[in-house]
Formats: structure tokens, sequence, C-alpha cells
């Protein structure tokens, strides 16, 4: 996994063709969002997903999560391997995405960003959750933000996304089990259907 630099011609695309817009779930709560390492476990729309969290954040750090098949095309590829993304292998039993998630958290100090639907789904219709991203989080033990972005991402469509203030997983009792990744999978799939309520209350109510 290479060093974190986001690239700064496509930050300015991101900015001036989709001019992202944000809103936060509670503003009174802004500046606690990635003031400490911290995951963000976002829907995924489109492969601009990343790119725009990482522009919207600047100057923090955001290492997203893509898939492996990803890197080994020519173009994409090399804009994963030098924009800090992680690589996680979706057909084959591979936990590297999590070690190297648990590095950028606590030894670089930096936010991993995950998309736990897994593929791209349909406007405003949630895919089910796969565990992964609980499993870091009760691993890692750090803040976790939710993000909904309300996509999929078209240039010269302005885009909108909407961060919920952080909190943290219950503290597993003893292993992680079976039933506590059930149950917290559960939890991050009804706060994610309650963010993008609340976007569209805000935005069209």
């Amino acid at each position: 996994m290479s060093d974190f630099k986001l690239n700064p011609l496509l930050a300015f695309l991101v900015r001036t063709l989709l001019r992202p817009r944000v809103l936060y779930q509670d503003p009174s709560r802004k500046e606690e969002i990635l003031s400490e390492p911290s995951i963000l476990i976002s829907n995924h729309t489109c492969h601009m997903d990343g790119p725009i969290l990482n522009t919207v954040l600047q100057p923090r750090k955001v290492h997203s999560l893509a898939a492996k098949d990803r890197f080994d095309q020519p173009s994409f590829g090399f804009f994963l391997r030098h924009s800090g993304c992680i690589p996680i292998d979706r057909e084959h039993a591979d936990t590297s995405w999590l070690h190297d998630s648990l590095e950028v958290l606590r030894v670089k100090k930096e936010h991993v960003a995950i998309y736990p639907e897994g593929r791209h789904g349909e406007h405003r219709k949630q895919l089910p959750f796969h565990p992964g991203a609980i499993i870091l989080a009760a691993m890692a033990q750090v803040p976790i933000v939710l993000v909904y972005q309300d996509g999929p991402a078209r240039w010269l469509h302005r885009n909108g996304l909407i961060l919920s203030a952080p909190f943290r997983l219950p503290a597993p009792e003893g292993r992680v089990s079976s039933q506590y990744i059930t149950e917290q999978t559960h939890m991050l799939e009804e706060k994610m259907k309650e963010l993008m309520n609340e976007y569209i209350s805000r935005t069209e109510g």
C-alpha cells in the first residue's frame, strides 16, 4: 500500500464539475468528525465515491477500500495505487485488507472508508451490508462516521452527501461472535436508512 497522495487534478475536477454539497446530521458536532483516526462507512453509488470523500474531507487523509481486481486496470489501477486505496479481494478469503486498515488507523493515525454494500446499488435503494465493516470497527475500537452519498455522481450535476456525528460500537464481550456481527450490521443498516431519509427530507422537504 503506497503513501496517501490525493491527485490535485482529480480534486479540482470533483470540486468544479461535481460541486459536492456536504450536510451534517448534527452540525453542532461537525468539528468532532475525523478529529481522531476513524472509520467512514458509506453507501456505494459509483467509482467516484472515494474521490468525492477524499476531496470534501481534505486535508484529512481517507484511505478507501477498493476491489483488488480494479488495481489491475491500467489507468484506474494507477490512480488507486497512488491515492492510498486499500485492495480487498472479493473472490477469495483474504484478511490482508483488515491488516492494512488497522495499520492506517493505528500506525498512520489516518482514516479508512469502507463500502459494506460491496457493489454499486440503485439510487436510494440500499443493499444488504457485508460484515467486514463491523469486524474492522470491533477490532479497531475507533469512532465511526456514516456517510450517505446521493449518487451516482454525474459530471455537471451537483452531488450531495450527509455525514453522521461520530459514534462507537459497543465493545464485544470476549470474542467477536457471529451474533454480535449480525446485530451490529443490522444496526448500521438501519442508521444508514435513517441518514438517507434525513438527507431526502432536508433537500426535498
